[in-house]
């Protein structure tokens, strides 16, 4: 027999008196205890989420001593059909699932409150807290299946619009490309850039609501409305914990493949050193350095001109004259600074910079010779 088969009528019409208190009390128990649904429930949808509160405790006064399940074939549509609307909102379930819990802790604090003082015994009270927590069970669970379906749809369709949007779909086809991101349920912003998130084998991140990524191997592809907003970098840091973010430009929608190229093309940067290896890094903080790095081959070819006088050294001797020699174009010669960035002292430096003059000659007071040398050796990661 079911749990509520055990409880009497008599005690349903004891308790209908205070439904009204049960529900006030759950659903503000809810907004307390669910951050997900605290602001949510200030809104129009708090009505509504009342009034299904009272539908589900007013079935289960209903349901005290007959043995019908917990839910009928129509009961069990209608709170599957919960779970896909919460999934909708973006509401996790975990989120769902612990507005349940509350529910039943509410339900039971506040019944049982009643009980003992319609002077009801201790067998029925035990039937009455079995009978809510395996009520409540059944809802909870109806609403999950809900929301995992539509959590699977959903995530099907949000990959599929971000690679519609890395395949340049916005450019060829915008219609196609709105529809698809209707169907996602994720408004197409009037700006975006695309992260590349390398990821641990057997890790997948878990991106923001608002962000589509797409997992490829060993890497997500990430497309982020908005990444130069207040706190987006942050946010950033806090979704992908562990991970380090490669940011692209922030460019319309038509051009993502661009900002995914100038994504890997700073990724490629920090790798070879010409840029500093931090969290996260964005490609609009390093416009000079992709600029430079644009054309490889040009930019081989320039290396090989303008280090010429350092050709014939041995490679030990050539690192520290070329090191020596990217800090004094960036620091304008301020032997202290050049000293506290590379450890050494000042008057190696000073060695070092009469070393280059006597290989370089008239070449480092030329503007446009200076300019190469910095293409080529890049900035160093403190500046």
């Amino acid at each position: 027999m079911q749990p509520w088969g055990h409880l009497t009528e008599e005690l349903a019409a004891d308790l209908r008196p205070a439904l009204p208190a049960v529900v006030t009390a759950t659903v503000n128990a809810i907004a307390e205890g669910v951050p997900a649904y605290a602001g949510a429930l200030e809104s129009e949808m708090g009505p509504v989420v009342r009034q299904g509160t009272e539908i589900a405790l007013t079935r289960l006064l209903d349901l005290f001593g007959t043995d019908s399940p917990a839910l009928d074939p129509r009961a069990q549509r209608f709170y599957r059909r919960i779970g896909t609307f919460e999934s909708k909102q973006g509401r996790t379930l975990e989120a769902v699932l612990s507005a349940y819990r509350i529910g039943a802790r509410v339900a039971w604090e506040n019944m049982s409150a009643t009980a003992v003082a319609c002077e009801v015994d201790t067998a029925e009270l035990v039937s009455l807290a079995e009978a809510i927590f395996v009520y409540i069970d059944e809802l909870s669970a109806a609403s999950a299946q809900g929301h995992s379906s539509q959590a699977g749809l959903r995530d099907v369709l949000r990959s599929r619009l971000a690679q519609a949007l890395l395949d340049g779909k916005a450019l060829t086809d915008p219609v196609g490309l709105q529809a698809a991101a209707d169907a996602a349920g994720w408004v197409l912003p009037e700006r975006l850039a695309v992260a590349v998130v390398p990821i641990a084998s057997g890790r997948e991140p878990t991106a923001p609501q608002d962000v589509l990524a797409l997992v490829e191997g060993q890497e997500a592809l990430a497309i982020l409305p908005d990444p130069s907003g207040p706190g987006r970098r942050q946010a950033l840091e806090r979704a992908w914990e562990g991970s380090q973010v490669f940011v692209g430009t922030v460019r319309p929608p038509a051009e993502a493949p661009i900002s995914l190229a100038h994504a890997r093309r700073v990724q490629r940067l920090v790798a070879q050193g010409r840029v500093p290896d931090t969290r996260v890094v964005a490609a609009a903080d390093h416009l000079a350095e992709l600029v430079a790095a644009a054309d490889s081959e040009l930019l081989a070819e320039l290396a090989s001109r303008v280090t010429a006088p350092l050709a014939d050294l041995k490679p030990a001797k050539r690192e520290a004259l070329e090191q020596t020699l990217s800090a004094w174009l960036a620091f304008q010669g301020d032997r202290q600074r050049i000293a506290e960035y590379l450890h050494v002292h000042p008057q190696t430096v000073s060695y070092r910079h009469q070393r280059l003059r006597e290989l370089f000659g008239d070449a480092l007071q030329d503007p446009h010779e200076r300019l190469a040398l910095q293409l080529v050796l890049g900035l160093p990661p403190t500046t």
